[in-house]
């Protein structure tokens, strides 16, 4: 069974309710772990207590309420996870295929270990295959989520208004799509999910792969320039490029002819129409082209 099938299983069918305490969502064997830990603290309190040591205690004391506290944080992380995931039967995954979600997986489906480190914080544990262990602390585990919000619908938005307005006698789109485009990939860095997922059914990866297929084959492409952080529009025009081309093509479908260096018929900056004598003489050009 694939990692991501043996996730959503383990959500679908999670024993846990919303009353679950923090300490015990995370597997057996890391239950045991807090209570012991809770216990001898408890244990050096109720010592500590016993002979008037007020200050000893009470810092006894804050530090358990600490490690509730990060019990805590660290269940509704879990809690987050799984509803982004798709937790629950037919849950949709809003995680971007940007993110890598190995260690998170294998954590939160209760493989992996709780410990107590420096000053008591929790460190969370998962080993990898190779059998080294991958650490992290409670505040680090989301720092590189990503997950898809309105990225896609916004984009396609502007592709509709596009081929509407395409459709009409306009010269020019209503707005920038420079600047339209300059816009959706920053905002939240949503480029990561416009590098790494559909949007409007096709993958800019496969696209850009496919569209420098024999520059790849001539090594001109480096392996670093394929990983989706080399795409990062602070450093690179590419998905800015893809993105507008797209919406550029939407609203003059002759676009793509016209980038390549024939502008002949139109542009988007400044559409014209080819006349009847024009588009006469390239069927002519055409036909010949055809005869010979």
């Amino acid at each position: 069974m694939s990692d991501d099938k043996r996730i959503k299983k383990y959500f679908e069918n999670m024993p846990y309710g919303d009353d679950a305490k923090s300490s015990e969502i995370h597997g057996k064997a890391n239950q045991r772990v807090i209570n012991d830990f809770i216990s001898n603290l408890v244990k050096q309190y109720d010592a500590l207590f016993a002979i008037g040591d007020k200050k000893g205690s009470s810092e006894i004391d804050s530090l358990i309420k600490s490690i509730a506290r990060q019990l805590d944080n660290l269940k509704a992380i879990k809690e987050e996870f799984a509803i982004a995931y798709g937790g629950g039967v037919g849950g949709k995954n809003l995680f971007s295929n940007y993110t890598d979600l190995n260690w998170d997986r294998v954590f939160f489906g209760e493989h992996g270990r709780i410990a107590f480190g420096p000053d008591f914080k929790i460190i969370c544990i998962v080993t990898d295959p190779n059998g080294n262990d991958i650490i992290k602390n409670i505040e680090d585990i989301t720092q590189n989520w990503v997950i898809k919000g309105t990225e896609e619908a916004d984009y396609m938005k502007y592709q509709q208004d596009l081929v509407k307005q395409g459709q009409t006698a306009a010269k020019h789109p209503d707005f920038d799509i420079d600047w339209a485009v300059d816009n959706l990939l920053v905002n939240n860095d949503a480029w990561k999910v416009f590098v790494s997922d559909k949007i409007g059914g096709v993958y800019f990866l496969q696209e850009y792969l496919k569209g420098n297929e024999q520059a790849m084959v001539a090594g001109q492409i480096p392996d670093d320039m394929l990983h989706p952080d080399s795409f990062n529009p602070e450093i690179d025009d590419r998905l800015h490029k893809h993105y507008t081309t797209r919406l550029k093509t939407a609203f003059d479908p002759n676009y793509n002819t016209i980038k390549d260096g024939n502008t002949s018929n139109s542009t988007v900056a400044s559409r014209t129409t080819m006349s009847e004598e024009e588009k006469a003489e390239a069927d002519d050009l055409m036909s010949n082209v055809a005869k010979s």
